[in-house]
């Protein structure tokens, strides 16, 4: 049944008693007129009148403070229903109404006790996933070091330089700056690992990584390519800047070899470079690559020391 219909339900048994009482009344009070009864007699059904009256004003009164009660009890359902669980029925007597909506505020104390709890646990698995997920990315990022580096010298590797190389040549297609590579290689330093063993020869590559290190600027990289062989790559640097940039990792390697002879042996370990420039040596970082350290192997060739951009075909 519904609310509207319960509610005229209410007014009907509230009003009814009070027509029917007045209707009595009117109607006794004519006959005790019609019959010319005493005065006593037609002031007590004037009085019975008026007792019935009040008392259906009572009635009605009390009707509508349940209906009231009713009002506030559907408002309340309906709001927890909208998941408004901080939502009371108001308590003002010990009525049938008000015992069922103290039921229903029990019911709303244990399900925002329950939203509550959910939601604690909510943020708390909210903060372990951050957690967890700030652990991998550490994790992640450290394998990725892991993979783009050299064991020995701690160097970037060359799985690095093609990463960064393509990226710098995209950049330098959009802005215009240029850019160089370097390639390495140390001279007699076979015979020097044959002379001294591999330890020492390890000595010597862990020495060069730290003085090109040095050497380079913060915007360079350093990479160990291979065996004895070194590349660095130069963002910026035009021809000229890139072969002062080259002779100065020859000049600082030769005095870092130097530091590490061998005594008594006439084995003097030093450096020869190749250069190439983007975009004039080459458009990507295999061509760049090639032409570099085909320059390299020209001074291998041609007795070493020296660095050598190779002349544009």
């Amino acid at each position: 049944m519904g609310q509207n219909s319960l509610r005229r339900r209410i007014l009907v048994a509230s009003v009814a008693p009070v027509v029917v009482a007045g209707a009595i009344g009117v109607v006794a009070a004519i006959w005790w007129l019609e019959v010319e009864a005493v005065s006593v007699a037609l002031w007590g059904a004037v009085l019975v009148a008026a007792a019935a009256m009040l008392s259906g004003v009572l009635a009605l009164a009390a009707a509508r403070t349940s209906l009231r009660a009713l009002d506030d009890l559907a408002d309340t359902v309906e709001r927890l229903g909208r998941g408004e669980l901080e939502a009371r029925y108001p308590i003002r007597g010990a009525g049938e109404v008000d015992h069922l909506g103290h039921h229903i505020n029990l019911m709303a104390d244990q399900l925002e006790a329950a939203r509550g709890e959910l939601d604690r646990e909510k943020a708390d698995l909210r903060q372990r996933v951050t957690g967890q997920t700030r652990d991998l990315q550490q994790a992640n990022r450290l394998l990725m070091d892991i993979a783009n580096r050299d064991v020995l010298t701690g160097l970037a590797n060359r799985r690095r330089l093609e990463l960064e190389l393509e990226r710098h040549i995209s950049l330098s297609k959009r802005t215009g700056v240029p850019l160089a590579v370097v390639m390495m290689d140390l001279d007699k330093f076979k015979q020097y690992n044959d002379a001294a063993g591999h330890l020492a020869g390890d000595t010597l590559l862990q020495s060069v990584a730290s003085t090109l290190r040095a050497r380079a600027r913060t915007t360079d990289l350093v990479v160990r390519w291979g065996g004895d062989e070194f590349c660095i790559l130069v963002p910026g640097a035009g021809p000229d800047g890139a072969l002062r940039a080259a002779e100065g990792f020859v000049g600082a390697i030769r005095e870092a070899a130097a530091a590490l002879q061998l005594p008594g042996s006439d084995v003097v370990v030093s450096a020869s470079a190749g250069v190439a420039c983007y975009p004039g040596d080459g458009q990507d970082g295999t061509e760049l690559i090639a032409r570099a350290d085909e320059a390299l192997y020209q001074v291998k060739a041609t007795g070493r020391g020296r660095v050598l951009r190779l002349p544009r075909s």
